[in-house]
């Protein structure tokens, strides 16, 4: 009985310990297995064991690794940490010896191949008689994974920072109409919003809030049918309104079902400024280019009017009543010559030929269009200055420059006031200069044009821009901004300078400082050589297309002696000029003619009469003739309208003058 009880105990023995051998042999096959690397520490932390896997995960045998210390394989930011939990685990004892509690870290190793792998490290006590008798780590590479998320998070930043960074304003909007998130320029625009409150956005983005969605909405339709919409909006602010443009585009999932939209917010007040600004602008040019076709025409017809009054004055007795009606028939066509050049000036179109000149005269001379051009509810008051001295401009730029000013005064003067125009000599030393803050100092003798008004006046961050291209203080539709700097360039071209003093509601004044004319100019007004002592024996090619200018062109120099070739066109003065036997000594020639120019003509007759001396004669404005390179310095040029005595003075100019 007893022997079968011992041969039973045996048995079991056996079984037992069979078993126990299987698990261990389980046990080492899963580690040997095991993808991760598991290593068996000693208390003093010397690797006792290293499982086969260390060879793929860190290129070691283990053979190499084993009886040296976990610190040698470890980053050296990691070693604390590790050393840490390495006492944790080995300090750990409980009563039962059952419940021991594992640590989780994350450290990096060193491979063979000298660069780290990061590795999840659970640490675990290997406990005999509730005492730590080693500690085995489970290290999982999770390198990869950190690469990635390093990569992800980096691509996050690298986007956020683009987002933030694109100058517009970037809302992300969920279907329910939430603010998921803002970037940099929203949170500027909407510094109250916290997207992390998801916040409906027409009540966030307006103010007052809307208890509606926007009927504009370009993102509430993107969220409908998932395409791309645009809307432009004008809204209220403190600095006034601003006009802004917003793009949504939609956000899709791996079923092309819309999860959220991407709203782009342009702040696109200074570009609808700025093209409302060139289409001014080019209104301007456009009324520029149809003045002057219109005084080119215009010229040509006033040229044959004043002309052949002259000519009808010179066969008049001067008792005779004709003689009176003709005067006056000479005098409209001067002054709609005149307004043809205020017209040019108005366009900033005109030729610019710079003249001695008698301000106080040229005040005279448009005094009644000024009155005309303010209105009634105006008063106007010139003060000239006796014996003023003369300056040197063109005189259309002249009259640009004060009709200019006093449009501009107008325009500050709505319920009518008063306009003063004065004239004064003055010496400008330095001190002058400094004392008004002009930082041009050119100490001399200055024509100073002063003009005042009692307008609304303006502060001093307008008076620092007043001069500025497109800057206007008028409200919308009412200013080009370019007066003030048309002014500020003709001033400059010519020497001057410009100083202006103004206070909000106090009116403003504006000074035109330009250089008194040095030498005597008495030579400037002598009186004109009578037209009789004008003869010539010359022979003259008139080029010109109008009939009845081509005419009187002829009628004025035959008087004179001249031998006269007339030709209608370009064509006609090289067919002429090739049945002509004998030389051309002077071609007088339009500009601008049908198929074949003036320049044209004079370069190709130029070689078959080297001495052929060249006047050219135009209406058209200074752009036209630049085009065509008739300004050139050296040339002869006769603006229209001209008088019979103008052109027979000029053709006998340049024919006396000696070729270069």
């Amino acid at each position: 009985m007893s022997k079968r009880k011992s041969n039973v105990g045996i048995s079991e023995r056996k079984e037992t310990e069979k078993a126990q051998q299987s698990m261990d042999e389980l046990f080492r096959a899963l580690i040997e297995n095991s993808s991760d690397i598991i290593t068996i520490l000693d208390p003093e932390g010397i690797i006792r064991y290293e499982s086969p896997s260390v060879e793929r995960g860190l290129g070691y045998k283990p053979a190499e690794l084993i009886g040296t210390n976990i610190v040698e394989r470890l980053h050296p930011d990691d070693v604390s940490k590790v050393i840490e939990a390495y006492g944790a685990i080995n300090a750990q004892r409980t009563p039962s010896g059952t419940s021991w509690i594992g640590h989780f870290i994350e450290a990096r190793l060193c491979h063979k191949d000298g660069l780290w792998r990061t590795m999840e490290c659970i640490f675990n006590a290997l406990p005999r008689d509730l005492l730590v008798t080693g500690i085995v780590i489970n290290f999982h590479d999770i390198t990869k994974r950190k690469q990635a998320d390093e990569a992800l998070r980096e691509s996050e930043e690298k986007f956020r920072s683009m987002v933030d960074n694109v100058g517009i304003g970037v809302a992300l909007i969920s279907p329910a109409m939430e603010i998921l998130d803002l970037n940099r320029q929203m949170r500027v625009w909407f510094p109250d919003i916290d997207s992390s409150k998801r916040l409906i956005c027409y009540r966030a983005f307006n103010n007052p809030p809307r208890e509606e969605i926007c009927d504009y909405c370009p993102t509430c339709r993107t969220l409908q049918d998932g395409n791309v919409h645009e809307a432009t909006t004008v809204t209220p602010t403190a600095d006034g309104p601003r006009n802004y443009r917003t793009v949504s585009s939609p956000v899709f999932d791996a079923n092309r079902k819309v999860t959220a939209c991407i709203e782009m917010v342009d702040d696109i007040t200074e570009r609808v400024s700025l093209e409302a600004q060139l289409r001014q602008a080019q209104k301007m040019e456009a009324i520029g280019t149809l003045a002057g076709g219109v005084a080119h025409d215009f010229n040509n017809i006033l040229t044959t009017i004043i002309g052949y009054a002259d000519l009808m004055l010179m066969t008049v007795e001067t008792d005779k009543p004709l003689t009176e009606e003709i005067e006056e028939i000479k005098l409209a066509g001067e002054r709609a010559a005149a307004l043809t050049r205020q017209l040019l000036a108005f366009s900033r179109k005109q030729i610019v030929q710079p003249k001695i000149l008698d301000l106080n005269k040229l005040l005279t001379g448009i005094e009644k269009m000024l009155v005309r051009l303010i209105g009634e509810d105006i008063e106007i008051l010139i003060i000239p200055k006796s014996d003023l001295w003369k300056i040197e401009i063109d005189p259309g730029q002249m009259e640009q420059v004060i009709m200019n000013l006093v449009v501009n005064a107008k325009d500050a003067m709505p319920n009518g006031g008063k306009l003063t125009i004065e004239t004064v000599n003055m010496d400008l030393g330095e001190n002058y200069f400094t004392d008004h803050g002009i930082v041009e100092k050119h100490p001399g003798s200055y024509v100073v044009l002063t003009v005042s008004d009692t307008g609304i006046g303006m502060d001093k961050e307008a008076q620092e821009r007043i001069f500025d291209p497109f800057y206007t203080t008028k409200e919308k539709g009412k200013g080009t901004g370019l007066g003030l700097s048309t002014i500020y360039g003709i001033v400059k071209q010519n020497n001057g300078f410009i100083w202006v003093y103004s206070e909000p509601g106090q009116g403003s004044t504006f000074k035109v400082y330009l250089p008194k004319v040095k030498g005597d100019v008495k030579g400037e007004e002598k009186e004109r050589t009578p037209v009789i002592k004008l003869a010539g024996f010359e022979t003259v090619l008139i080029v010109e297309d109008d009939d009845s200018l081509r005419k009187l062109t002829q009628k004025s120099l035959q008087p004179h002696g001249y031998r006269i070739l007339v030709a209608e066109n370009g064509e006609d003065a090289l067919r002429v000029s090739k049945e002509h036997e004998g030389p051309i000594d002077l071609l007088i020639t339009d500009v601008v003619m049908p198929r074949i120019g003036g320049k044209e003509v004079a370069e190709r007759l130029q070689p078959l009469y080297p001495r052929m001396k060249v006047i050219y004669m135009s209406g058209y404005t200074d752009d036209s003739i630049v085009h065509r390179g008739v300004l050139a310095p050296g040339l002869n040029f006769l603006e229209k309208p001209f008088s019979p005595e103008g052109l027979a003075r000029k053709v006998r100019e340049v024919l006396d003058k000696k070729k270069d």
